[in-house]
């Protein structure tokens, strides 16, 4: 006898798994749905933003100090003065530090860090003139030479003198020249046979003394600059390893000037580096001005060492009494606009003597008086404001 058998009912668990999974997606995005409707909006609340107004980030009292640091003054001598609703500010630069273009760059600093907009520049004579603007009040800015007041009164005009191209000149020649005033500089050549001893001599005088290096000038090599001459082409290491073989032959000068160098002198890095090893040398520079876009006088006084700058050159094109006229013109001109004139002139021969003898007897017939180079910018004080 045949058994039946009997089928069994599908179960719920029977329900194939792709329809089940399709189900619990379809729940989970609904309640996810609903989730969204009932919750609350939440706004984003904007980050705040430290923004300061010109007139909230600009303090007077904060710039006056930070310009009297800049400018080498003693705390609370600069102050505002009201001049028709400007405020005028007046301040008096170290000629032997600075010169006014570089002034002008450390007070544009000192008020855009502040950020304040400036809004105009002009010169007035002997004067630089600034002007700024914080919010709704305008500031000026005036910069001009220090005037020592004493001397303006007497008249009183300064001449420092350096010769060039000392090395070869020996003897009764150098004789000769060493009996100049000890007021006057001697720049000598490092390379030279007869350099150290009259580094020795000048020294022993009290006479001041430069090292005379060689710099590239603009039609090298046609032009010959001399023994081992500083480069543009010279990284940082080869300048250096160059320049302290020059100044390291004559230990008691008191610093250096270029000689040529009417290309290297207008080179911003090549000349960042020769004073950043004449600032570990604790040395001065004299830019000679061999080119009228030189800027060694600036690149020194970036570096803060002592900086001075040649005005004039007393024997070019020749040394003729027309031209000897033409200088003493010349020098008389610059003094009305500062105390100091810097002067360099060539010891090629004793011609150049006698000629620079009779220029020293009418210069100082119309009062100027000889001092050392280091002593530049040094007769002037600052002016009461």
């Amino acid at each position: 006898m045949a058994h039946k058998i009997k089928k069994r009912k599908p179960t719920k668990a029977a329900v194939s798994d792709p329809d089940l999974w399709l189900y619990i997606l379809i729940l989970l995005l609904c309640s996810g749905i609903v989730w969204m409707l009932v919750q609350k909006p939440k706004v984003r609340e904007k980050p705040v933003q430290e923004t300061v107004s010109d007139s909230q980030a600009f303090d007077p009292d904060q710039l006056l100090k930070a310009l009297e640091q800049s400018f080498n003054l003693e705390a609370g001598s600069l102050a505002f003065k009201d001049a028709g609703g400007i405020l005028r500010l007046e301040i008096p630069v170290n000629r032997s530090k600075m010169d006014l273009t570089y002034a002008n760059l450390l007070v544009s600093h000192q008020f855009r860090s502040m950020k304040a907009r400036q809004t105009e520049g002009k010169v007035d004579g002997s004067r630089q003139i600034l002007g700024f603007s914080s919010g709704e009040q305008s500031y000026e800015v005036r910069l001009a030479y220090e005037v020592f007041d004493s001397d303006r009164q007497l008249g009183k005009k300064y001449l420092a003198i350096v010769i060039d191209d000392f090395g070869t000149v020996s003897g009764a020649d150098l004789e000769q020249w060493l009996a100049l005033p000890t007021q006057i500089t001697f720049a000598i050549i490092s390379t030279l046979k007869n350099s150290s001893q009259t580094m020795n001599l000048a020294h022993q005088q009290g006479r001041e003394s430069l090292v005379h290096v060689p710099m590239e000038p603009i039609d090298y090599p046609q032009q010959n600059p001399g023994e081992n001459p500083i480069l543009v082409q010279m990284n940082q290491a080869q300048v250096e390893k160059v320049l302290l073989k020059h100044v390291n032959a004559l230990p008691l000068c008191m610093g250096v000037n270029n000689h040529m160098g009417s290309l290297a002198t207008s080179d911003d890095t090549i000349m960042g580096w020769v004073m950043d090893v004449l600032k570990k040398k604790n040395k001065g520079f004299l830019d000679s001005r061999t080119s009228n876009v030189s800027i060694a006088y600036q690149a020194a006084q970036k570096a803060r060492i002592p900086a001075w700058r040649n005005d004039i050159f007393l024997d070019s094109p020749d040394i003729t009494d027309q031209t000897l006229e033409r200088k003493l013109e010349a020098i008389q001109t610059m003094s009305a606009g500062k105390n100091t004139v810097v002067a360099i002139t060539h010891c090629h021969n004793l011609d150049k003597l006698t000629y620079l003898k009779k220029f020293l007897e009418r210069a100082q017939s119309m009062g100027f008086t000889l001092i050392p180079l280091s002593q530049v910018g040094k007769n002037d004080i600052t002016p009461i404001i």
